[in-house]
């Protein structure tokens, strides 16, 4: 029964239980009405409950609006790439709303406590500065992930995923970056002023929180009560709960903070445990079959990474703005892959194929992996034929774990650390300019030669990376995307130019790969076209110009080289040599962190978590046109592939066992060399 009679000035303990639950009774209205509420204010009274939780409510009610305002501007963003319509995105505004309410759920409970802390303190005056204070720096942290999931999608195409979870590692790259590529104090700046606008005005409502009116056993029940609903949700989030097969919707509807939690908690996974399995060991391996491409035996190796270089940035693969002049020229000359893929979307992927020559594994690429010494690599085969062997980084080889992995793989790993001050010139964040890691090398390369040994040696380039800075006066554009392939173009045929005047040049092979595409991103879950990358065989003294036109794979370069070189190894293998004839017309392996695919020339296969397979006819671009049902041999094949290289991961034997070095194979070194 309410004992509030008109004039009292505090109301009742009946009546204050009943304002936090419900609207107050009539003798609290003089309080309320002394607050000046805005809208969002009055959309949160419509609750009784989160009344009992003003600070969390005021930031929950935030929280949906950013999101849902970031998700809206994203699909405007991409409205033609994810070939959205209104009814399209409306769906997928409502499905976002609920993975909002998800994260939602689980975060409230952390600040619910804050604020349960923050009221519980005797002074009423300091309480409500805290409040405030608190309420700035959790809607700034707020703004501040909005901005950042913005950054990612413009760079990657989707939410927050396993890219985010490994920059973590590698806080001092990452931040260097983002400092070099966005204007960070105006964007921080202007964020602190709209967070301090958003408190002013709301500070009325704010206070609420530093004198709570409801008991605490209430709030505690409120509280147990989230909690419980918190855990719930997060059980349900363990899983992957997008569907469809628009992947531009997919990743709109999901909400960066839930996207990026799963990422974290799932970056190691068991292939049989989660993925489609056949009942008995596959077989991978074909008959010997004969040479369709003759050459003869070159001596040295120098494989060249060109970071994030798409096809679709050359002449060759349909670009018409002359970024490529140099790759170009070499395409022409050598032995030029038309049709091949890369393995994955990271660095360490293209790395990986380009060293262990093995399809992509599901979670974090070999590289990254604890047991990742004393592997079968390219290294490996070549020291055990008396090769010296580096691996040259312009930046700094901790990045992705490649002084570890390749130091204990051996090669002897160089990074910016080791380079001599005369090669440091012009860099940011990610590394060297492209022409001093050139540069080096060539001394590098002059030394072995002296040496009387053969050498490999393995480039890794960074220009070609976001923030885009090259030096002055190389090429005619400016900073950007375009400028900095143009420039890694530039720096490749100056440091080919400097290998012609070397007497070493006439017994090196060159190969010149992409290491993947600059964004992968597209409308299915592996869009084929978003894997092409250039790859040549560049040896004029062994090997005749010719285009080869087959589907082909990353990981099928290592066993080409050794092919070229005459060395048997090339069978422990999974990739298969260029330089022969298959009865299939090709086959390539793409993939990314989760979705591994099979692409032949008319089919994807594409294998998931939860032992789910999707199978998809592709038309004459490659591009996916219809979801088959039903297992066929292309089913069989991925199948097979993939459980292949995982048992053979799982089981240790990846590793390397240096054998008695055998004899060239007779009659396969061709009479003629380089002119068939």
């Amino acid at each position: 029964m309410c004992d509030c009679r008109p004039g009292r000035q505090t109301p009742c303990c009946t009546c204050r239980l009943k304002s936090a639950l419900s609207s107050g009774c009539d003798s609290e209205r003089p309080f309320r009405s002394r607050m000046a509420m805005s809208p969002l204010t009055r959309t949160l009274q419509v609750s009784g409950l989160f009344r009992l939780y003003p600070l969390s409510a005021w930031l929950a009610g935030l929280f949906l609006l950013l999101h849902s305002g970031l998700r809206l501007v994203l699909a405007l963003h991409t409205w033609q790439a994810a070939q959205l319509d209104l009814s399209g995105l409306l769906a997928t505004l409502g499905t976002g709303l609920l993975f909002d309410l998800a994260a939602l759920a689980i975060l409230l409970p952390g600040v619910m406590a804050l604020e349960a802390v923050l009221g519980r303190r005797k002074t009423p005056g300091c309480g409500r500065y805290l409040v405030w204070g608190s309420a700035a720096l959790l809607l700034y942290a707020l703004g501040f992930g909005v901005l950042a999931e913005w950054f990612f999608w413009d760079e990657f195409g989707v939410r927050f995923n396993f890219i985010a979870v490994d920059y973590l590692v590698y806080t001092h790259e990452v931040i260097g970056n983002i400092r070099e590529s966005f204007p960070v104090g105006p964007l921080l700046g202007s964020l602190a002023v709209l967070v301090g606008l958003a408190v002013w005005f709301s500070r009325d409502w704010l206070a609420r929180a530093a004198t709570p009116t409801a008991p605490r056993t209430t709030r505690l029940a409120v509280w147990m009560t989230s909690l419980a609903v918190a855990a719930g949700v997060a059980s349900v989030l363990n899983a992957d709960l997008r569907r469809g097969d628009n992947e531009y919707q997919k990743e709109l509807s999901s909400n960066g903070l839930t996207s990026f939690a799963y990422a974290f908690t799932h970056n190691s996974i068991d292939y049989f445990d989660f993925y489609a399995t056949l009942p008995d060991k596959p077989s991978v391996t074909g008959a010997e079959l004969p040479r369709i491409v003759r050459a003869s035996t070159p001596k040295n190796v120098v494989i060249i990474t060109l970071e994030s270089l798409s096809s679709s940035y050359t002449a060759h693969g349909g670009n018409t703005q002359g970024l490529t002049p140099n790759i170009d020229r070499l395409a022409d000359s050598g032995l030029f892959l038309a049709n091949l893929r890369a393995a994955g979307n990271r660095t360490v992927r293209g790395l990986e194929a380009l060293s262990l020559a093995i399809p992509p594994l599901p979670g974090h690429s070999i590289i990254w992996r604890d047991d990742n010494r004393n592997l079968e690599t390219l290294g490996a085969v070549l020291a055990d034929h008396g090769y010296t062997n580096h691996f040259v980084y312009g930046g700094y080889a901790r990045f992705d774990n490649m002084d570890a992995y390749f130091s204990g793989n051996h090669y002897q790993p160089v990074d910016r650390n080791q380079f001599p001050e005369r090669h440091r010139g012009f860099a940011n964040i990610w590394g060297l300019a492209d022409e001093h890691l050139y540069d080096y090398a060539l001394e590098l390369m002059d030394q072995d030669a002296a040496s009387g040994k053969p050498f490999l040696m393995h480039l890794m380039t960074t220009s070609n990376h976001t923030p885009f800075t090259f030096p002055d006066g190389r090429i005619d554009l400016p900073r950007g995307r375009p400028g900095a392939v143009k420039y890694s173009d530039w720096a490749l045929g100056h440091f080919i130019d400097a290998a012609r005047r070397k007497p070493w040049f006439k017994d090196t092979l060159f190969v010149v790969v992409a290491d993947h595409c600059a964004s992968s991103k597209g409308r299915t879950s592996l869009p084929p076209e978003n894997y092409h990358i250039p790859a040549i065989l560049y040896s004029p003294a062994h090997i005749a110009p010719h285009t080869d036109t087959r589907l082909a794979s990353q990981i099928d370069l290592v066993p080409s080289v050794l092919d070229l070189l005459n060395l048997p190894e090339r069978s422990r293998f999974m990739g298969r040599s260029v330089l022969r004839a298959y009865p299939d017309a090709g086959r390539a392996f793409i993939a990314t962190y989760q979705k591994l695919g099979y692409l032949s020339p008319d089919r994807l296969v594409v294998l998931s978590p939860g032992r789910r397979v999707e199978d998809w006819r592709l038309d004459a671009q490659m591009t996916p046109v219809e979801r088959l049902t039903g297992a066929d041999a292309a089913v069989t094949r991925a199948q097979a592939f993939y459980q292949e290289a995982a048992r053979r991961a799982r089981d240790g034997q990846l590793r390397h066992e240096p054998a008695t070095i055998a004899q060239p194979r007779a009659g396969s070194r061709p009479a003629s060399p380089g002119k068939a």
